[in-house]
Order: C-alpha cells, then structure tokens, then sequence
C-alpha cells in the first residue's frame, strides 16, 4: 500500500529527485488503472487493524509496550518508503532552498527559484503559492536543507526521520499525561491512528511536529513548568496558526485557575488587604504569561527574514477546494435545492457566505468554550476548539483532523465512538487519483464532483442515524 500510495501521489508534470529504487514509476493518467483500489483496499485495512487494536487496549488486553511495539511494526514501511499520498514535502524543501538563497517565502513561491531540480518536484498548484507555515516552520525548513547540503533527497529523509521522532515524542506525552487506565487506548488511538501514520509520517505533514510541541508544551504545563510550557506551546503556533488557539486556552485556564485560587484563599482571610493582595498575585500571572508568550514570538520571528510576513500568507491554503469540506457541501447542498426551486443561486454564489459562516460559526463555538474552560481539562478545550476549526473551516485536510483528534484522545471526556468516527472517517478523505478507477467512463468524476458532497451528506446522517438506533437498541437490552 505504501509504494502505491507513493506512485499515486505524484502528479502531471512533477519529476522528484528519485524513484525509490525503481519503485516509483511514473502512472499513466489517461488510461484505468487498478491502483487506486488497492491504496483504498490498504486504508481499510490499517484502519480496521487500528480499530482493533484500540478495542483490544480499552479492554485492556494490551499493555503500554506491547501497543508501541505493534504501533512500531506499522510505522517501520512507511518510515522506509517514498513520501505517500501528497508532494508537500517538496514544498517545504523548496522554501527551505528558497531561504538559503536569500529569497523570501512570504513574497515569492517557489518559481521565484527558476529551473532548479527541486522546482519540477512541487505539486503545480503550489509553485506559485506564499509559504503560510509559521516563522518556526521556515527556520526548521532552512536548517534541513542546510544540513542535507542542498540535496533534495537528503532533505527528504531528514524530513522523515523528523516526522517520525515528533510522533514518538508526542506518544511518549500521551503516555505521561494520560490516566492509568486510560493511557493504553490513548496511546493506541493517538500514536496507531492511520491519520497519524499515513499522514503525518507518510506524507510528511507538519503536523507531526505540531502535535509533539503541543503535547510537550501541555506535558510541561500539567508538571509545574508553565514557562516552559508556553514556550512550547508558542513555538507551535509559531509553525502553524491553528496552534494559537491552543496558546490562548492556556493562558485563560492558568487566569481562571489563578483567580479561583485567589478566591478562594480571600474567603478563608480576613481584611480586604489581603484580599487585594491574592488578586494581584493573580493578575501577575496573567502578565508573566503574556510576557512570556510576547517574548517568544518576538525572539522566534526573527528566526527568517520578514518574520511576521506569515500572517499576509495565512490564508493560502484557503485558496484551494475541497469538496468533502462541511462548508463545501453545504453550499453544495444549498445550491442543489436552489435548482430544484428554479432560482439562478449558483455553488460559486453560495460558497462564500457558507465558508464565512463555519468560521464564525467556529469562533463562537471557540469563545462558549474559554467561558467554560473550568469546566474540562485545557487539552480538551483546546482539542474541541481545534477540531471545530478543522471541520468548520474553509477547506479541510485529513490531516487538520489531528489537531482535535489527538489532544481530545488524552481527555476522559471526549466520546471515544465519535473521535473514531472521525478518524476512520478522515482517513478516506484526498485519497490521490482515484478518478483512475473511472477513465473509461469519463461521466463518473464529473457526477462525483457535483454530486459527491451531497451524497456524502446524505450517507454520513444514514450513518449517524443507524448508529444512534443501535445504541438505543442495545441499552434497552437488559
């Protein structure tokens, strides 16, 4: 499944650096081909082996070592096989040459970087694209490609090998924040998730190191080290933007947690001197934090050139579409019924409005959660917060799916049936080329594309449906 997930990923035009030892031969595109099916046959089954494994450690059957040395074996593929399922991997390599070049990422896509090698291995549609990662990001990209000499393989596997320490960091976070019993099937569905392998360490996405600040920047928090914590936490937001949310839950819960406490040793004193005193020992928490966090955009932004340029780039990914996205296929939805009512509203009039409302939507849902955030541990209000941006956004990647995902997987009070779902859900989602399966029936993608999301929709609330009827069903069995 690895190598042809590999060969699926590569697209028209695009030449990379090597062929994986002849493995990655180019696939014709104008013609069927079976490949496809065995990628999907392959999802199912690590998605059905991760399921089990997952039932199997909430059950506890397995311990700790015995769910990293399965997890272990799973990964070992896809740590030695090409890049799977996307080319993004090239693009951090090339604004990394961009930077070592003196050019500007915040400025410039990778064409800015003319006929060299590494250019003819980015995915088209992004060789014109600003970089939208995060000054923390582009210094990471900077210090590969310095230290793979300039050589595009070399830079490949040091991306790799980084992706796969993140995830291992990031399992060994899993391990110390979770409960006792609950740390065998956190480990199993955060670290074994097929989002997690596929994408983040197939794929090579940033996410693995996002993740791994985050949980060691929370790990830090939970342990008595918050400045250190911050420090982390900052440093992912200083990869990708998303992670800010998580910056702000922190700095929220640590006010609240510091008020309460104020309150509650005022209560047992007597004289409003002392009561003065424990509120403004609150409010210099508050301040340190926010020193703190200041001083770490400050200092890390300088890492490149132009280092808040990122916040003009941020909305890059935005410029793409996709159509399983929620906001899409409302507006497809909407634009379907439109047609069947006579009105001239098209899917491009509605697509808009539709993404601008998740996203208010998603905000809303952001500042009911910091009024609440005593009510839950903070990696599960920053994990909610995470996952309603990623599905409520203007568009939505698999891998996004992991913001929420993981960190709501250390929470006690996260459904484990609905973060499943999701997973198994997400991990279907921009499967590469599988229009292939359809070539000689070239009215099969099209009806895909107009009607794909509305079936989607429709089969997700069957879905839900059955699901809710079942449970019904087995609790009204004595």
């Amino acid at each position: 499944m690895v190598l042809v997930a590999g060969r699926l990923a590569l697209q028209p035009g695009v030449v990379t650096p090597s062929r994986w030892f002849g493995l990655l031969d180019p696939v014709p595109f104008d013609r069927p081909s079976p490949l496809p099916a065995f990628m999907i046959i392959g999802v199912a089954l690590l998605v059905g082996a991760w399921f089990r494994l997952c039932q199997r450690a909430h059950h506890g059957d397995l311990s700790v070592p015995r769910i990293g040395l399965v997890i272990g074996f799973w990964a070992v593929p896809v740590l030695l096989g090409p890049p799977i399922l996307s080319l993004d991997v090239y693009c951090y390599t090339a604004q990394g040459t961009m930077l070592a070049a003196g050019l500007d990422p915040y400025a410039a896509g990778p064409t800015a970087l003319g006929a060299r090698p590494i250019l003819l291995a980015v995915d088209p549609i992004w060789r014109s694209s600003l970089s939208p990662y995060g000054p923390v990001a582009l210094g990471y990209f900077r210090l590969v490609t310095a230290l793979a000499g300039g050589d595009v393989l070399r830079a490949v596997l040091l991306h790799r090998i980084v992706a796969g320490a993140s995830v291992v960091v990031m399992a060994v976070c899993v391990v110390r924040v979770s409960s006792a019993a609950r740390r065998p099937w956190a480990l199993a569905f955060c670290a074994g998730s097929p989002i997690v392998l596929l994408q983040l360490v197939g794929a090579i996405h940033l996410e693995a190191i996002l993740l791994a600040l985050l949980a060691s920047g929370l790990t830090a928090v939970y342990r008595g080290r918050p400045v250190l914590g911050l420090v982390l936490i900052t440093a992912a937001a200083l990869v990708k933007w998303p992670a800010a949310l998580v910056v702000v839950v922190v700095l929220v819960w640590r006010s609240v947690a510091a008020v309460s406490a104020a309150t509650a040793a005022t209560a047992a004193s007597v004289g409003s001197g002392r009561r003065s005193s424990r509120l403004r020992r609150a409010a210099a928490v508050a301040g340190r934090d926010l020193a703190v966090v200041a001083s770490v955009v400050v200092v890390l932004s300088s890492l490149v050139p132009d280092g808040f340029g990122w916040l003009r780039a941020a909305r890059t990914p935005a410029a793409g579409l996709t159509l399983y996205a929620p906001t899409t296929c409302l507006a497809d939805l909407l634009s379907a019924l439109a047609r069947m009512a006579g009105s001239a509203m098209r899917f491009e009039d509605l697509v808009g409005p539709t993404r601008a409302a998740g996203v208010a939507v998603a905000a809303g849902i952001f500042v009911w959660l910091l009024a609440t955030v005593r009510d839950r541990e903070p990696h599960a209000t920053a994990g909610l917060a995470l996952l309603s941006l990623a599905l409520l956004g203007p568009v939505l990647y698999p891998w996004y799916l992991t913001w929420g995902a993981v960190l709501l997987g250390l929470t006690g009070q996260a459904p484990r049936r609905v973060l499943g779902a999701v997973t198994v859900v997400g991990s279907f989602l921009a499967l590469p080329h599988c229009e292939l399966l359809f070539v000689d029936h070239p009215q099969v993608a099209p009806w895909f594309v107009r009607q794909g999301p509305i079936v989607l929709l429709v089969a997700l609330t069957c879905g839900i449906a059955v699901a809710l009827a079942a449970r019904r069903r087995l609790a009204s069995v004595p």
